[in-house]
C-alpha cells in the first residue's frame, strides 16, 4: 500500500516560512531536498532515462540543477566530455532500486542521490519508491520499466507498437501485485501510398533476362532438377526430362525463392501462378528484401505483410507493392499452399533514378 505520494517542490512561501520560523515546518506540498552523492566514474545507469540534455562541460552543477527541477529525477548520468559539452541523463530510478542496471561504460559517470530507500526498508516482496519531497518512501508492488522504442512500419494499415515490462520484486513467484496500466501501446501508421505509374515493367523472369544463375531457393523437392527454382518463370510450361514448369520447394512454411535482380531495382508488383499441369499452388506468401544477402528486411516493416496467392494453377494473380521495395535481392516466402507449394512468378518495377 502506498503510504506517501510525491509532492511538488517547495513554493516560495514555504521556503520563507522555513527560513524565518523557529521550527522548520514543511508546507502542504512538501519540500524537495536533494543530497547529491559522489559520482561513480566509468559507470552508467541504464533503462530508466526520462530526459536527456546537452550541457557545457564539466556540467556537474548544471545537471544537478536539471535533476532538481525534474520531479521524477532520482539519479543522473554524465556522459564523456566531447569538446566543450557532454550529455546529462536524468533517471527515474537508481542503483538501490535496480542494482543490476548500473553497467560499465568508459568515460561516463553515474551520480546517485541520497535516498530514503538505501537502507532497504521494504519487505522482500515490495519495491521501495523514494519520496524526496517528504524524505520518505513507499513500498509498492510491480512497477513499469520504460517503454521500448516504437516499431517501424511502412504501410497505412500496419500499426506501430511499443512494449514495456512490469517488474515485480518476487518474480516469477509473483507475490507482488501486477502493475496498473497497459503493457502494449499502438498507433496507426500514416505512410502515404506512392504513385507507381510508369514503373511496372516486367523485370525479367518470364523473358529470361534474369538468368538461371540469378535464381536460387532454400530448397526444392528431393533435389530433383525438374523442381528447381529456375523453373519458376511466369507462364513456364512442363518440359519432359527438363522441368515441371514451376518451382517446387519442400513442403514447409518458410521455404523461399530468391531472385538477384543484378542491381538495385524498384519493385512495385509481384505476379504468381501455380503448377501448369496439376492442382498445386501457393495460396499465401510474404516478401523480404536485401542489398547484400546478409541483412534481410520483411516487407511491411515489423508487421509481415501476407500476400494472397493463387486459387488455381494457371490464373495470374498480381499483388501491388503499395510502398515500392528498392533493393537488389528479393525473396518470396511460402506461407500456405494447395496440396503442395509450387510457384511461377514475375517481378515488376523499374530502375530507380
Amino acid at each position: 500500500m502506498n503510504l506517501f505520494h510525491r509532492k511538488p517542490k517547495c513554493t516560495l512561501e514555504t521556503v520563507l516560512a522555513i527560513l524565518f520560523a523557529v521550527v522548520s515546518v514543511k508546507g502542504d506540498g512538501g519540500c524537495r531536498v536533494l543530497d547529491y552523492l559522489d559520482c561513480i566514474k566509468n559507470k552508467t545507469f541504464v533503462g530508466h532515462v526520462i530526459r536527456t540534455f546537452r550541457i557545457l562541460a564539466p556540467g556537474l552543477e548544471d545537471c544537478q540543477h536539471k535533476c532538481y527541477m525534474e520531479d521524477n529525477c532520482v539519479s543522473y548520468n554524465l556522459g564523456p566530455v566531447e569538446g566543450m559539452a557532454r550529455s546529462c541523463d536524468l533517471n527515474d530510478a537508481d542503483h538501490w532500486m535496480w542494482p543490476n542496471h548500473v553497467v560499465p561504460k568508459k568515460g561516463f559517470e553515474y551520480c546517485p542521490i541520497k535516498n530514503p530507500c538505501s537502507s532497504s526498508p521494504c519487505p522482500s516482496n515490495k519495491i521501495c519508491m523514494p519520496d524526496f519531497s517528504w524524505d520518505s518512501f513507499s513500498c509498492v508492488d510491480g512497477i513499469w520499466a520504460q517503454w521500448g522504442s516504437w516499431t517501424t512500419c511502412h504501410l497505412p494499415d500496419c500499426p506501430r507498437t511499443r512494449k514495456r515490462n512490469c517488474t515485480s520484486p518476487t518474480a516469477p513467484q509473483n507475490i507482488g501485485a501486477n502493475c496498473v496500466g497497459l503493457a502494449l501501446a499502438s498507433k496507426e501508421c500514416r505512410t502515404q501510398t506512392l504513385d507507381t505509374t510508369g514503373c511496372e515493367t516486367a523485370l525479367g523472369m518470364e523473358n529470361r533476362t534474369i538468368l538461371d544463375s540469378q535464381i536460387t531457393a532454400s530448397s526444392f523437392e528431393r533435389n530433383y532438377t525438374m523442381y528447381a527454382p529456375q523453373g519458376a518463370r511466369l507462364n513456364n510450361q512442363y518440359v519432359r526430362y527438363g522441368t515441371c514448369g514451376a518451382w517446387a520447394p519442400t513442403k514447409a512454411v518458410g521455404e523461399y525463392i530468391q531472385v538477384d535482380l543484378g542491381r538495385v531495382k524498384t519493385v512495385t508488383k509481384i505476379a504468381t501462378q501455380g503448377r501448369p499441369t496439376s492442382a498445386q499452388w501457393v495460396t499465401e506468401y510474404s516478401v523480404s528484401y536485401s542489398n547484400d544477402t546478409r541483412d534481410w528486411t520483411n516487407y511491411y516493416g515489423d508487421c509481415v505483410k501476407k500476400f494472397p496467392g493463387n486459387f488455381d494453377q494457371n490464373t495470374v494473380v498480381a499483388n501491388k507493392i503499395e510502398i515500392p521495395i528498392i533493393a537488389r535481392y528479393i525473396r518470396v516466402i511460402v506461407l500456405k499452399w494447395q496440396h503442395h507449394p509450387l510457384m511461377r512468378m514475375e517481378l515488376y518495377g523499374c530502375t530507380p533514378p
